[in-house]
């Protein structure tokens, strides 16, 4: 899971992608410090603290690593960056230059690319002789036109000067004796093993088939795995039920909580349940952190996949295949909840071809009117879908006359691409 160098002092560098991965080594990491220095005082700063329209804002947390102040001055120092840009660049060398015995720094951002951190180690007591260096300051300006010549020639119209400005702070923070540590977050069976110690911090013991249940239902993503955790504990606890997790609890949780994945509304509409369709992409996109434009590009992604697997089963004939090759087709095509698998295998079965033609078509809309950045009308087109079969009756004999002529499969490109199917 991780790639880790290993620390001559306490200054760590934890880039992953995922928050809650970061979230649980910085949490070690400060857990550990507190130990060795009980009356360190703790220092937290964030990207929006740091980062200013002027250049990075790094004279506090300079001040703050280099001043021991009248009682001995320890101090662990928590930052947390986005990506490796500028403000990373220079405040990776304010650490290298400031570092003293009594800190504690961790540095927590997003992944970095694993070639940067190939750069050999480099004394950073180039750095210490400058008072202050920090985006502005006269340091700063001494050791620009000190390497002024060197970047120059690095940086002539392409991207070589910013990497280089980055493998050489990374340098100066490996010299002064950081751990730079990536994580991966984990797949398979590590995921499972991930899950199960995260339930056990909530007292919550998982049968097998849950555990796999749970694994691909939240789609690897760790914070909502969690969250997810906590709440099913919560609802046992008030229930007072006891004993393993089951595949039947789990699945009756994430059938009723549609504010995670966005995977539950293809499911949805494929089984005729027009409210429940409404109100899953009603809570998607005003739960959705990132706002509408993302929630509707999630759901119009995951209708494009869904809708994608049904066209398949039925030109493959799957659903009159054996037990064996409907399962292997469902993870070929990322299926993996029970419930999902049932919707889509009846879908393939049953739905009328031309129902599939009003599905796509609306899908087809709703992804013209997002890549056009009408986010209403991308809106409005998955409520038809939403709508669809709940009237399919009805739009077999009036909405679908015009469909007659189209081919099937239809030729359909959303946003994402074009289908593997579609014609020229």
């Amino acid at each position: 899971m991780a790639s880790t160098k290993t620390a001559q002092s306490d200054i760590y560098l934890i880039c992953c992608d995922d928050p809650m991965l970061r979230l649980e080594r910085s949490t070690d990491l400060i857990t550990r410090a507190r130990k060795a220095m009980p009356d360190a005082e703790f220092l937290l700063y964030t990207f929006s603290e740091i980062s200013g329209p002027g250049g990075p804002n790094l004279k506090e947390i300079e001040s703050e690593m280099a001043d021991p102040g009248l009682f001995g001055g320890d101090r662990i120092i928590k930052i947390v960056l986005r990506d490796y840009d500028a403000t990373a660049v220079e405040l990776f060398k304010v650490i290298a230059a400031s570092f003293r015995p009594g800190l504690f720094v961790i540095v927590e951002m997003n992944r970095i690319n694993a070639s940067l951190n190939k750069c050999e180690p480099k004394n950073p007591d180039e750095l210490r002789k400058f008072a202050s260096f920090v985006a502005g300051s006269d340091g700063a300006r001494a050791l620009e036109q000190q390497n002024s010549g060197k970047k120059k020639k690095e940086s002539r119209g392409t991207r070589g000067g910013i990497e280089a400005r980055k493998k050489e702070a990374l340098a100066w923070l490996k010299g002064a004796g950081a751990s730079i540590e990536i994580i991966y977050p984990p797949e398979g069976e590590q995921l499972k093993s991930w899950i199960t110690t995260d339930a056990r911090k909530y007292g919550l013991t998982i049968s097998p088939e849950a555990l796999d249940y749970i694994a691909s239902a939240c789609d690897n993503n760790l914070m909502v795995i969690d969250q997810s955790l906590q709440l099913m504990q919560l609802l046992r606890s008030e229930s007072s039920t006891s004993g393993p997790l089951t595949l039947d609890e789990a699945d009756t949780y994430f059938a009723q909580d549609a504010r995670y994945t966005g995977y539950e509304l293809p499911v949805a509409i494929l089984n005729a349940e027009p409210l429940k369709s409404l109100n899953i992409i009603s809570s998607f996109c005003s739960a959705e952190n990132s706002g509408l434009n993302t929630a509707l590009n999630l759901l119009i992604m995951r209708l494009d996949e869904s809708l994608n697997a049904v066209y398949r089963g039925k030109m493959e004939n799957i659903g009159n295949a054996d037990d064996r090759s409907i399962t292997a087709f469902f993870m070929k095509n990322n299926i993996k909840v029970r419930q999902a698998q049932d919707a889509h295998l009846k879908a393939i079965r049953k739905m009328p071809v031309e129902m599939l033609n009003f599905l796509t078509s609306c899908l087809a809309e709703a992804s013209q009117a997002y890549s056009n950045y009408d986010l209403e009308r991308a809106y409005l087109a998955l409520q038809r879908m939403a709508l669809g079969r709940h009237r399919e009756a009805h739009c077999l004999n009036t909405t679908f006359a015009w469909s007659a002529h189209l081919p099937w499969p239809p030729a359909m490109a959303t946003c994402h691409g074009h289908l593997p199917w579609q014609g020229p």
